[in-house]
């Protein structure tokens, strides 16, 4: 696909909610079709790509063409390159013969796998620049639509079938339990509506928002008795059950898809998705619930409102600290040997101090007015916070890296040894931060050991040992291993962060990049969601009940606290590449983000986003 010259589109950010009522408005004009309702979608949540072409054949048609974009061209034939894809299953890429657009021609998936049409996806260019990046959010953009279509016929489906939108508890809903049920290729409820107005598709990952039951689903309404079938293509089980609230009235019907290959168990998925369907019901209290509107969005989780550059910087940025105290952020210089300096409230740097060894983390401490800085390479410094003398130094084990500060006993845990050094095993140390004597020493028969969190109200302390993909619970008064629990859903669990009051944990892996919640208690898995590449750091905003997980690869996730148990993944905000660390000044509702610049590359910069508040 080559485009001449494409307008570049305004900065979005994806927001889980509709503006649309969630009730039908009378005098709608006519629907769009769903195709170009997940174009819109997937450009607002990156907005990176400046071109989105879908490349299907409609049905009753024999040609491939356009069918929705966001440069119109709606009914152009597919040329060469798009045919060559749809036929073979290869992803193409090239830069157009002006040299200043990239693009990638995909397959565009079905939910089952199938290949149903072209995705073109294309980005800006310069010459020389890596693409990387760019054909991963090609591929994001690709699961996306994988994860949203059943067939080339639902792409020209009416969105929506009428004027129902998906900020209802119902979307909510479906978008929670396909999150703790990934397995799930489709998920639909077909809700009676009260008052006598009829069944009505109400959500789903699917599109079809108001669409009448047909035969099908009204059989099973009507006489409680399920549907099962295998799909025409062989690679779907569909399941329709009774929709049930948490009274156990029937209220509608369930469509439940799982994959599916000759010789599955189907007794087991029916069991399966009577079980999804229970899980469901728990958290229906009505019908007339489910039409209930989500609070609408006072607009984008984080806009970005400036940066401070660092133009000379080589390598990678650690861990930050807020002192609001004396109104400065610091910022562990990893690879420049520097402790950096920031004006807190306007972001501006202040200076760079050089010296260091390998500095990690900071600690600010305000009873003291003081500052120390964990240096994996050299004793540690403690500054004079306001005029960043050096007061005097803790001499830490070699490879001082992760802390963890607990404020009741005021204690400070650091990990240390690993892999850097190198050396073959890890150690957890319990010091005092002002005087460097140590309580504590926990010893890991293992070379990476990543982030922590310690527990203010109760006994236990959490920490990552990643290259065991494992989680140790350790008892913070005896320094003893409690428990082991691994983490199943991917590799290489390395940020964490703590929601003490719900007793959850945010796990973040990075092969592949996904954000898991755990139970704090019991180590089982509340939600799981893909989540941005190369992440360093996870962050819990208390006060709007949110979880930001910066990337590496140039976006920020940012996922909701619905309650304990449901989590929603509302945003990807487009960050810059390197930016995989982060700070949040919760009195100034704002979250700073460190763009490294890499090994081989020149000049840093710290991000700066203003926080919306929830409503």
């Amino acid at each position: 696909m080559r485009i001449a010259n494409p307008a570049l589109l305004a900065v979005l950010v994806l927001s889980s909610a509709s503006v649309a009522a969630a009730e039908p408005a009378p005098g709608a004009g006519p629907p769009a079709i769903y195709a170009q309702h997940l174009v819109d979608v997937a450009l607002k949540a990156h907005p990176e790509v400046i071109v989105l072409a879908v490349h299907a054949t409609p049905p009753k048609t024999s040609d491939n063409v356009i069918i929705a974009s966001n440069i119109g061209r709606i009914g152009k034939k597919a040329d060469a390159d798009d045919l060559h894809v749809i036929t073979t299953g290869e992803t193409k890429t090239e830069v157009n013969p002006a040299g200043d657009h990239f693009s990638v021609e995909e397959p565009l998936l079905d939910v089952s796998g199938l290949t149903i049409g072209a995705l073109g996806v294309s980005f800006p260019y310069t010459k020389g620049q890596d693409t990387t990046r760019d054909q991963a959010i090609a591929r994001d953009v690709q699961t996306f639509f994988r994860k949203h279509v059943l067939s080339d016929a639902n792409l020209v489906d009416a969105y929506p079938y009428s004027s129902y939108a998906t900020d209802n508890a119902a979307q909510t809903l479906v978008d929670a339990t396909m999150a703790r049920h990934p397995e799930l290729l489709v998920l639909g409820m077909h809700v009676t509506l009260p008052g006598g107005r009829g069944n009505v598709m109400l959500a789903s990952n699917i599109g079809r928002i108001g669409k009448k039951a047909d035969e099908d689903d009204m059989r099973v309404v009507n006489t409680g008795r399920s549907n099962f079938e295998v799909a025409e293509n062989g690679k779907r089980y569909e399941v329709e059950l009774v929709l049930e609230n948490a009274q156990k009235a029937n209220i509608g019907a369930l469509g439940v898809v799982f994959p599916y290959k000759d010789g599955d168990d189907k007794t087991a998925l029916n069991a399966r998705a009577v079980a999804i369907r229970d899980e469901m019901a728990r958290a229906i209290s009505s019908a007339a619930s489910l039409l209930a509107k989500t609070a609408a969005s006072a607009g984008p989780p984080l806009t970005l409102t400036g940066s401070a550059k660092l133009p000379g910087y080589k390598g990678d940025f650690d861990h930050f600290a807020v002192d609001a105290q004396v109104g400065k952020l610091f910022l562990a210089g990893e690879d420049g040997a520097a402790l950096e300096v920031f004006d807190l409230r306007s972001g501006a740097f202040v200076r760079s101090m050089k010296g260091y060894g390998v500095p990690h983390s900071i600690l600010v401490m305000p009873q003291t007015n003081e500052l120390l800085v964990i240096d994996g390479g050299k004793p540690s410094p403690i500054l004079d916070a306001r005029t960043l003398a050096r007061k005097r130094t803790l001499k830490l084990p070699a490879g001082a890296d992760s802390v963890a500060y607990d404020g009741a006993t005021g204690h400070l845990w650091v990990v240390t040894g690993g892999k850097d050094v190198p050396q073959p095993d890890s150690w957890l140390l319990e010091i005092d931060p002002h005087t460097g004597m140590v309580f504590n020493h926990v010893h890991f028969n293992a070379n990476h050991v990543e982030a922590l969190a310690v527990e203010e109200h109760g006994n236990a302390l959490y920490i990552n040992v990643t290259d065991k993909n494992k989680m140790a619970v350790i008892d913070k008064h005896t320094g003893t291993i409690t428990k082991w629990w691994t983490i199943k859903e991917a590799q290489q669990n390395a940020p964490l962060a703590m929601d003490e009051s719900t007793h959850r944990l945010f796990v973040v892996t990075r092969k592949p990049g996904k954000l898991i919640v755990l139970n704090a208690d019991t180590g089982t898995t509340v939600a799981a969601f893909a989540a941005p590449g190369h992440a360093d750091q996870v962050i819990w905003d208390a006060a709007n009940r949110r979880v930001y997980v910066p990337g590496g690869d140039g976006t920020i996730g940012v996922y909701q606290q619905d309650d304990a148990n449901h989590y929603t993944a509302l945003a990807r905000v487009a960050s810059a590449p390197g930016a995989k660390t982060a700070v949040l000044a919760p009195a100034l509702h704002r979250l700073y983000v460190a763009a490294s610049p890499g090994d081989t590359r020149v000049g840093g910069a710290v991000l700066r986003f203003d926080v919306s508040p929830r409503r």
